[in-house]
């Protein structure tokens, strides 16, 4: 099996310094976020993909030019050497991914990969196990963030059901439930305005049959998202695979 390691991050723009004034408003989640993946660094992987749901789907190789646009009139954050058309460019979210990737002094192969947020998740297993049968040891940076409704405040105000999601994910992340990962509904996690549910059934296909645990560095909610930093690596027993739901 090619996948060493994968690490969940919160896609998150304020995580980058200069974006949104001097500091970064959340410290706390760059720190872990930035050691998580330190974590999958030390895992030995021969290149690092990057996933995550994007508004432009497609496969883009360490190349790909990339920036940020200022928020709060900071400069743009980017690549030094980015040209390009827009199209050559990485969409946001994985250019939150390249951004942290290379602060966390990752210097190796890098691929990327932007996922249609309507995906079934059929098809995001099927890309999975694209990248699980690859000959090269992998390491997966996924991407996302829980419900986007905490809060009354929060991007989608305030859901009932905000806590029992996050609640949900939490669990399924630290247990390295592969079958509750491939469950989760694409009705409810767009009614949480959440982008993780994708990034996971990825991971899940990539995965499987393997045991993967997980364990949470950060979980703590911010302007009303819920942020995750979690390393989910292999169960050096793997007794009892975790594998795919059968149909």
């Amino acid at each position: 099996m090619s996948v060493v390691g994968a690490v969940l991050v919160p896609a998150a723009p304020v995580l980058v310094p200069g974006l949104s004034g001097n500091a970064v408003p959340t410290p706390e989640a760059r720190t872990a976020a930035l050691g998580v993946i330190k974590r999958l660094i030390q895992a030995g992987p021969d290149e690092v993909v990057v996933l995550a749901e994007a508004d432009r789907e497609g496969s883009f190789d360490g190349s790909a030019p990339w920036d940020l646009h200022r928020l709060g009139g900071m400069p743009a954050v980017g690549d030094p050497g980015a040209g390009g058309s827009f199209d050559q460019r990485l969409p946001v979210s994985l250019a939150i991914g390249a951004s942290m990737l290379r602060d966390s002094g990752w210097t190796g192969s890098t691929s990327f990969q932007g996922l249609e947020r309507t995906m079934s998740s059929d098809a995001a297993t099927e890309v999975g196990r694209h990248l699980g049968a690859t000959p090269r040891s992998v390491g997966l940076l996924l991407l996302g963030n829980g419900s986007a409704c905490c809060t009354a405040k929060a991007p989608g105000s305030l859901h009932p059901r905000a806590s029992a999601f996050n609640e949900a994910l939490l669990a399924m992340i630290q247990q390295g439930n592969l079958a509750a990962m491939m469950e989760l509904s694409a009705d409810e996690t767009a009614d949480q305005l959440s982008d993780i549910r994708v990034p996971l059934q990825v991971f899940a296909g990539a995965t499987s049959p393997r045991q993967f645990l997980g364990s949470i560095a950060f979980a703590e909610e911010f302007a009303g998202v819920q942020y995750i930093c979690a390393t989910l690596l292999p169960d050096e027993d793997e007794a009892h695979p975790v594998g795919l739901a059968s149909g």
